[in-house]
């Protein structure tokens, strides 16, 4: 099992069209007049200033799969068919860690406390879309690591709660990442704290060549 390896401020690229589409915004359908759109280009790029984006990454071996389970290198069982089929063709994997820190919550709150909702929700909506692209980044960053050694991450990641990979599982990627250290915490019903926070497993896979 590789050291962790942790990543501060990365400000990584995403696309502004995908918090219109959290917002429920339909391109083509839904209508943006001029001061909501001021009022979304101002609260984004506050959004981006109080995001204080802190990525993790820890490769480990995998030493079987039997389709609904796979048991990682340490005797962790992770369990899903999903995430079973993701992982076929992988002998390690690698767990991913985004967090977008506890300012941004904080001025969520505020927004909240002081009537400003719609602001708040903006605001809710980049924060998420500012964690996914973290793990964007990453997905990015160790792959073009691993090219180097004719391997490749699976297009594809999964967190804990998506499908039949349940959401208790966290607390495995919370031991195994140390999220403390990130300044992560995981409550009783295996939420992270702060709320925007995610965690996820790609596989490592061989390059295929003609």
């Amino acid at each position: 099992m590789d050291n962790i390896k942790v990543l501060r401020a990365i400000r990584p690229s995403y696309n502004r069209n995908f918090i219109l589409s959290r917002l429920g915004y339909k391109r083509g359908i839904t209508g943006i007049n001029e001061d909501f759109q001021k009022l979304l280009d101002g609260t984004v790029k506050r959004a981006e200033s109080l995001c204080s984006l802190v990525l993790a990454y820890r490769m480990v071996g995998i030493d079987e799969n039997t389709g609904e389970n796979v048991r990682l290198e340490d005797g962790t069982v992770l369990s899903g068919k999903a995430l079973s089929r993701m992982l076929s063709q992988s002998q390690r994997a690698v767990l991913m860690a985004s967090t977008a820190g506890q300012r941004i919550m904080e001025e969520i709150r505020t927004l909240m406390d002081s009537g400003r909702a719609s602001e708040a929700v903006i605001m809710d909506a980049a924060a998420s879309e500012i964690a996914d692209a973290g793990l964007d980044f990453l997905m990015e960053y160790i792959g073009t690591s691993l090219r180097r050694q004719g391997k490749a991450l699976t297009k594809h990641r999964f967190s804990p709660g998506y499908g039949d990979f349940c959401i208790e599982q966290q607390a495995h990627f919370a031991r195994l990442l140390e999220i403390e250290k990130l300044g992560i915490s995981i409550t009783e019903t295996f939420m992270l704290v702060p709320e925007k926070s995610v965690l996820a497993v790609a596989g490592i896979v061989d390059i295929k060549t003609d």
